[in-house]
């Protein structure tokens, strides 16, 4: 044969594994896309706290005794679990193997039975990525719950997983994380403007949440935020803290500025305020809501964040919820690809730790939050149970005891590591809420001298 012939037919399919290779991972993230989408309840995608999520599978190989094994328990999953390989559901009577589940993208889709409360800038996507990089599908609600009391009282959901972080450290971060993805007036601006100055075909990936470093939301997006946050409060955390003080003479506008900024808006109790009220403190049905998991994040100084170690637990908890078995579940983890957490993570995540330095929160400031926050310091408190040890609000009695069960899950190790944490936002906190010491203005001398 010619040596040019050969040339040719080389060079065409040189070609032809190019366009495989290109189409492929576009189907390959259209795919990804699809779940996600199916999944989230989220309105906008502006607040996802990354955190490097470990990943501790095994290299993925053929070789491995039970790669080729079907996974029985995937066959027989409870409380309307299913597995969606690509989109759709896997048909019950073929054999799915390990490798397979990894192979073709598959997940176990458990938005029936799960819902997924993210409050934003409390490491929520962390969690939501953990989850889909793990082979997990639960339905989100982000920024705000998109769905009524009846499905938690009633069902089909059975399980509430909820991301929970110190409230006045959660507030702080998003005033400064909308401070600084909304453009600035002053100083110049060097970002693009979205979406005025992005070209369409690029709208989608070059979102200010997604490269806050290049790019802002043009204030003629959130007209009322921007003006409260640049102009009422020059940007400064502290400034709206302070007029949160009970006894400032702005505290009742300041309180209705909170209500325009993204993720401060809605405080921890607001968005349990239905298994708090009266009226639904003992109407949830035996096939409603059974089990309220909440993972924690909190920065101790004797140890780093604990948020991942509880995420891995909440996905052997879900796993073994839904009818899937250790050995099965063992096995699945075992032959988990790397490259997958990275498909996904790159996709729809972002970095909040991309922000330029932000004001500091003074003491009064912090106390005058801490008060004003107060409700949901007593919700922490409800979660970790037993007698009211703090100066909060107080245990909260005319809540419903499905929320003091928030820890009570998984190993005895991780428990402990929970209730730690929510002692310890209330140990940072609690010491403002003592009435009796005054003002903040009069408190923060005397618990300094504590």
């Amino acid at each position: 044969m010619p040596a040019d012939t050969v040339c040719c037919r080389m060079h065409t399919v040189a070609v032809l594994l190019l366009l495989l290779f290109l189409f492929g991972g576009i189907t390959l993230q259209q795919q990804a896309k699809t779940v996600i989408l199916a999944a989230d309840q989220s309105i906008v995608y502006d607040d996802v706290t990354v955190v490097v999520i470990e990943d501790h599978a095994s290299n993925y190989t053929f070789e491995d005794e039970d790669a080729g094994e079907c996974l029985m328990s995937l066959q027989n999953l409870t409380h309307g679990a299913f597995v969606q390989c690509r989109g759709k559901p896997w048909p019950a009577q073929e054999c799915l193997t390990a490798s397979t589940f990894w192979e073709r993208q598959c997940y176990l889709n458990i938005t029936e039975s799960v819902r997924f409360y993210h409050l934003g800038k409390g490491g929520g996507g962390t969690i939501f990525f953990s989850l889909l990089d793990n082979g997990i599908v639960v339905r989100r609600d982000h920024p705000r719950p998109m769905h009524g009391i009846e499905q938690l009282l009633n069902g089909p959901v059975s399980t509430l997983l909820i991301n929970i972080r110190d409230p006045v450290d959660r507030f702080v971060s998003a005033f400064n994380w909308r401070s600084l993805l909304i453009c600035q007036r002053r100083n110049g601006e060097h970002r693009k403007k979205y979406p005025s100055e992005v070209d369409d075909k690029d709208r989608k990936w070059h979102q200010p949440h997604l490269h806050p470093e290049d790019f802002c939301y043009d204030e003629s997006l959130y007209p009322k935020e921007a003006k409260i946050i640049q102009r009422l409060y020059n940007d400064d955390i502290n400034k709206l803290a302070e007029s949160l003080c009970e006894e400032s003479s702005n505290f009742a506008q300041a309180v209705e500025h909170t209500k325009f900024i993204s993720h401060a808006k809605l405080s921890l109790a607001e968005w349990l305020r239905p298994l708090m009220l009266d009226t639904n403190a003992t109407s949830i049905k035996p096939h409603g809501l059974s089990k309220f998991m909440a993972i924690t994040f909190e920065q101790q100084s004797h140890h780093d964040s604990s948020l991942l170690r509880h995420t891995r637990e909440a996905v052997h908890q879900l796993y073994f919820d839904h009818g899937v078995n250790e050995s099965i579940f063992e096995s699945l983890m075992r032959h988990k690809p790397g490259v997958r957490k990275k498909r996904v993570s790159e996709m729809m995540t972002h970095s909040s730790n991309k922000t330029r330095k932000d004001r500091v929160l003074g003491a009064i400031g912090e106390c005058c939050l801490a008060r004003f926050l107060e409700d949901d310091y007593g919700l922490i408190e409800s979660m970790i149970g037993g007698a009211n040890t703090s100066n909060a609000k107080g245990f909260l009695d005319y809540a419903h005891p499905i929320i003091r069960e928030a820890c009570e899950w998984g190993s005895s190790t991780r428990r402990q590591l929970c209730r730690a944490d929510l002692q310890s936002m209330l140990h940072r906190r609690t010491k403002f809420l003592d009435r009796s010491l005054g003002t903040c203005r009069d408190a923060v001398p005397l618990v300094d001298q504590m």
